[in-house]
């Protein structure tokens, strides 16, 4: 089943006779009240808790998916690490990158509000763990109470000698790295994936835990405000996805992933529930990019079609008409042009702080 971007407003205007949904003005279904997307760390305990809360209820909600699309799937939450999984070929080092993460992130922040959570998504602001090895461990992310808890146990191995057993995710060494196993604490400690290692979502018996290899030098070499800054400096969107994509996205995830994490997996990274809050920033940073032109620049899109073919060698680039999607059985579809501004249509969310 596919359901259109634009039918969200439609039906939200069918509906406005008996209640206007929060952030929709009936004539238009436009954003008067967004909902504000903050930092992990500004949050209330008791708030921090509460988006535990509905992390863990979509971890336990049956899935929208089909076995017959996702062997593997067994909750809302697996719904959308297959989707990532199944999409990733086509979403990374490509023009549609930060389209379609945006889309994504709407889609999970939707399925948040049916467990409970009427907030915005939260995110990770990278420059505030930015410092040293002691400010990236003690980030308040990853508190074993009112966070995603932290490391993995320790798992020696590296790129060209791993552990038996143990699938390589990062794309070169990572000689900082700290963990490589289960997550060991917090509210996550245990937690398993139904889909992995890579773009494996057949139905295991035995699902897999879900590992973090905390590795922060390697967080810091590509990650951090300078390399926000140059984010910032760049003139089109073609050069800022260039850019960002292997730094400031990239460093997050192997910040988290390591050599064996889920974080730095390509496809499954999704099963590690920091990806929201790492995302989430990624997002703020595309959304900080576009607000310092955002007349010409909502509707700035260019990039590859195919990865990393930034040369156009074999293939041109993506426009605002392409499509994009989440979802497998039921899919949520809409066109580049309508995720480019945050409060037009459906979308409709501000960040308590930009870049």
């Amino acid at each position: 089943m596919v359901i259109s971007f634009k039918s969200l407003c439609a039906a939200a205007l069918t509906s406005i006779v008996l209640i206007a949904p929060a952030g929709v003005e009936a004539s238009k279904c436009s954003c008067v009240r967004p909902t504000i997307r903050r930092e992990w760390r500004t949050l209330s305990v008791e708030k921090r808790l509460a988006y535990i809360d509905a992390v863990k209820c979509l971890m336990n909600k049956a899935p929208e998916t089909s076995t017959n699309d996702l062997p593997g799937v067994r909750s809302r939450y697996d719904d959308f690490v297959g989707t990532h999984i199944v999409q990733a070929d086509f979403a990374h080092f490509v023009g549609k990158f930060y389209p379609y993460h945006r889309l994504y992130l709407h889609s999970w922040e939707k399925a948040l509000n049916t467990c409970g959570w009427k907030d915005g998504l939260p995110y990770w602001d990278w420059n505030r763990d930015y410092g040293t090895d002691e400010d990236f461990f003690n980030s308040p992310l990853f508190d074993e109470v009112a966070g995603m808890g932290g490391n993995g146990a320790w798992v020696p191995g590296n790129i060209t000698h791993p552990e038996p057993g143990f699938p390589i995710n990062a794309p070169w060494d990572m000689p900082d790295r700290t963990g490589g196993g289960c997550i060991q604490t917090g509210p996550f400690a245990n937690l398993t994936s139904s889909f992995g290692p890579h773009d494996n979502v057949a139905y295991n018996p035995e699902p897999e835990c879900v590992r973090r290899d905390f590795s922060p030098q390697s967080f810091r070499d590509i990650t951090g405000p300078d390399h926000v800054k140059a984010a910032m400096e760049q003139v089109d969107y073609g050069w800022f996805g260039m850019v960002t994509e292997p730094s400031i996205h990239a460093g997050g995830h192997l910040g988290v992933g390591g050599l064996y994490g889920h974080m730095a997996d390509k496809w499954a990274s999704p099963a590690d529930p920091i990806f929201w809050l790492h995302h989430g920033n990624v997002d703020r940073a595309w959304w900080s990019w576009q607000k310092r032109g955002l007349k010409n620049r909502v509707n700035d899109i260019s990039g590859p079609i195919i990865n990393f073919d930034y040369a156009n060698d074999f293939g041109g680039n993506i426009t605002l008409d392409d499509t994009i999607y989440v979802g497998e059985t039921v899919r949520l579809e809409t066109t580049i042009r309508e995720v480019m501004h945050i409060q037009r249509g459906p979308l409709c969310y501000e960040y308590d702080e930009l870049y």
